[in-house]
């Protein structure tokens, strides 16, 4: 019987491994399932585009090696996506497939499964980030029980694309193109190309006729030559999506054309036809440019959505050193729908936030412990850590410092390396969960900032903190 990955995939990841995943997303499992549902496909087709060629197919032979993704972790998948250092491990793990396979279109891709599923963008990107370990450990199985080199595994990989690109969602499917040998088929490709081409050609000629007959004529010029040099410019434009040219090549070919036949006619006319033909030249070139920035612009349409409310917030902070009032009002709306704990970081944070945070005041969290003498953070203690990243979310223009506490018990400079390892064990959580990493720092100072006195347990207790501050 044929191996369908797909659907081995989504048998593994189903009941208690959604019910897990969703619990630690803070999502409902519902919208986790279905976002999983996209996520799969999405992952697996991106690693058939890989896997392609034979030296793409060694990249991933090397990846599975490298990251011991033998299956083995197939074992404990619910046990995985509960939270703590195992989560944030697979996190992290996930986080470097995701950029090795998806390179730029990864902030698209991460957007348009939260789109489609109703989750965060933030949970989105965890959810990836968790699934692809997972899907590589079953790949991975499959080359260690067929023996597979980097010709088997290419080969194999092509055998599941039929299954893949037929689950695709639609909006993955246009961010990813067709995946290679996929039902279109490149001759049809071509040949659609060569007829869109021609088209452009023809355009171009058809252009430059109108020219000479109206510069003959003495007058209307601009008139005609625009809409028939736009028809060759979207002429391009379609070459271009068939043929992957970019299209300010294409508009350049059309726009050359016009130009050719353009000279002639400035000779003829001596003036008006002469700055008409500028004219037209230039909103060809203007047009090209514009199409080109479009093209661009499409590619990373969702990821700038997801940064839409710093565009609107303008600017981070005031003259005054407050947080300016378009940040506030942006991050209230985001946050409108969310429920904190009273006195977990996240109401005292977006409270201080939302009141202009005009301070340099340290906010510590309310409920996150670690293991005695480590830096493993608590399962339970996740839900402290999401709510911060929810507002993260909001104020996309607030960089933050995670600073590590401890109490005096014990020698200071373990004390300080254990603050820090426990500082940046929470700024990869966050990380985990879409936040940028180049808006956290992660600090330790060990016993040096004490809040209470070390004489009581009590003020050893509140001495043993992670706080979190703006970093202006």
């Amino acid at each position: 019987m044929a191996i369908n990955l797909l659907e081995m995939l989504q048998n593994q990841m189903g009941g208690e491994v959604m019910k897990q995943a969703s619990s630690f997303l803070g999502e409902s499992e519902g919208n986790t399932t279905k976002a999983m549902g996209a996520a799969i496909p999405t992952i697996l087709g991106s690693v058939i585009n890989q896997g392609s060629t034979e030296s793409g197919a060694s990249g991933i032979l090397d990846m599975i090696k490298g990251g011991g993704f033998d299956g083995g972790m197939l074992d404990n998948m619910s046990g995985l996506m509960g939270g703590g250092d195992a989560t944030t491990g697979l996190m992290n793990s996930g986080g470097g497939i995701l950029k090795s396979l998806m390179g730029n279109k990864l902030g698209s891709m991460v957007g348009t499964i939260s789109s489609l599923s109703g989750i965060s963008k933030g949970s989105s990107n965890s959810l990836l980030s968790m699934a692809a370990p997972m899907i590589m450990s079953m790949i991975g199985k499959q080359v260690m029980s067929k023996g597979l080199n980097a010709s088997g595994l290419m080969s194999f990989l092509g055998s599941q694309k039929s299954h893949v690109d037929a689950a695709l969602p639609s909006g993955i499917s246009n961010l990813m193109g067709s995946l290679p040998g996929a039902s279109a088929g490149l001759s049809a490709v071509k040949n659609t190309g060569s007829k869109v081409m021609g088209a452009a050609t023809g355009a171009a000629n058809t252009a430059g006729s109108a020219v000479t007959e109206t510069a003959a004529a003495g007058g209307g010029l601009l008139k005609k030559i625009l809409p028939i040099a736009l028809i060759g410019l979207l002429a391009a434009g379609a070459f271009w999506f068939f043929t992957g040219k970019s299209v300010t090549d294409a508009a350049g070919d059309v726009a050359g054309s016009v130009g050719d036949v353009a000279g002639n006619v400035v000779d003829a006319t001596k003036g008006a036809a002469g700055a008409a033909v500028d004219a037209a030249g230039n909103v060809v070139d203007a047009a090209g440019d514009a199409a080109g920035g479009a093209v661009d612009a499409a590619g990373n349409a969702v990821g700038a959505a997801g940064n839409a409310v710093a565009g609107a917030a303008g600017a981070a902070f005031d003259a005054a050193g407050g947080l300016a009032s378009g940040a506030i009002d942006a991050g209230k709306k985001a946050l409108s729908g969310v429920t904190f704990a009273a006195g977990s970081v996240g109401e005292k944070f977006s409270n201080f936030l939302a009141s202009g945070a005009k301070s340099d005041e340290a906010f510590a969290f309310n409920n996150l412990t670690f293991a005695t003498g480590s830096a493993n953070i608590g399962a339970a203690s996740m839900d402290e850590i999401k709510n911060l990243g929810k507002v993260l979310t909001a104020y996309p223009a607030i960089n933050i410092e995670i600073a590590g506490h401890t109490d005096n018990t014990g020698n200071a400079a373990k004390n300080m390396e254990l603050s820090q390892a426990r500082a940046e064990a929470v700024a990869k959580a966050l990380m985990g969960m879409g936040v940028d990493a180049k808006r956290i720092t992660s600090k330790g100072y060990g016993d040096a900032k004490p809040v209470a006195s070390n004489d009581t347990a009590e003020g050893k207790k509140a001495n043993r903190r992670i706080d979190v501050r703006i970093a202006r």
